[in-house]
């Protein structure tokens, strides 16, 4: 059995990446138009990779399991490349032209926007660093993948300076990682999604470095 290793973000590990993405955040099962959700996908990966200053990703049998972004306002070296930004744009363009019923889901998608920028209103202030995206794939669960991750992103803040970060999350996703690595959940909300007549509790975390 091959060993877990830890390299810096590839563009080739970008169509892998969207799929952790479209499984962890559940976009698969509600976005049936499959270019659309491809859009979707790879503008939530390039605004991510745009906002961040690190990045690690983990691989298995040549197979990305799990990846953390994360950004330092200290540190002015950004991960972009001139791809990202143009990746962003022609979405963007893209999206603009959508159908009727996929601009109802991106309205959707604006809730989540709009509730990130309510709980962390006054507070934002208060942290030096933050992740912007952190998935381990569910079947690699239980190697320590996560916690490696979550290491070699500290390992870097604290090089930066950064006393404390925070990172948005919801219950979609395995938020009790974060409850079991000595988080705090500082705020949530509940957003109530009419596409699939549900709601979402969304989470704002933070982590204080000693």
């Amino acid at each position: 059995m091959n060993a877990v290793v830890y390299r810096d973000l590839d563009k080739k590990d970008y169509d892998r990446i969207k799929e952790l993405i479209a499984k962890a955040f559940g976009f698969d099962k509600f976005i049936e138009d499959e270019n659309f959700l491809d859009l979707i996908l790879n503008i939530y990966l390039q605004n991510c990779i745009l906002a961040s200053s690190f990045s690690k990703v983990a691989v298995k049998d040549n197979n990305v399991i799990g990846i953390i972004l994360g950004d330092a306002k200290k540190d002015k070296n950004r991960i972009r490349k001139f791809h990202n930004s143009l990746s962003v744009l022609y979405t963007t363009t893209k999206l603009i032209f959508s159908n009727e019923e996929n601009k109802r889901i991106l309205k959707e998608f604006a809730k989540i926007t709009s509730t990130y920028k309510e709980i962390i209103q006054g507070k934002k202030e208060d942290f030096q660093g933050c992740i912007q995206l952190f998935i381990v794939s569910e079947e690699s669960r239980g190697l320590g993948v996560g916690k490696s991750l979550i290491s070699y992103l500290s390992n870097y803040m604290k090089s930066m300076d950064v006393k404390s970060l925070y990172l948005y999350t919801d219950n979609r996703c395995n938020y009790g990682f974060y409850d079991n690595q000595n988080f705090n959940r500082i705020n949530e909300k509940k957003v109530y999604f009419d596409t699939i007549q549900a709601y979402l509790d969304v989470f704002l975390y933070s982590y204080n470095f000693n």
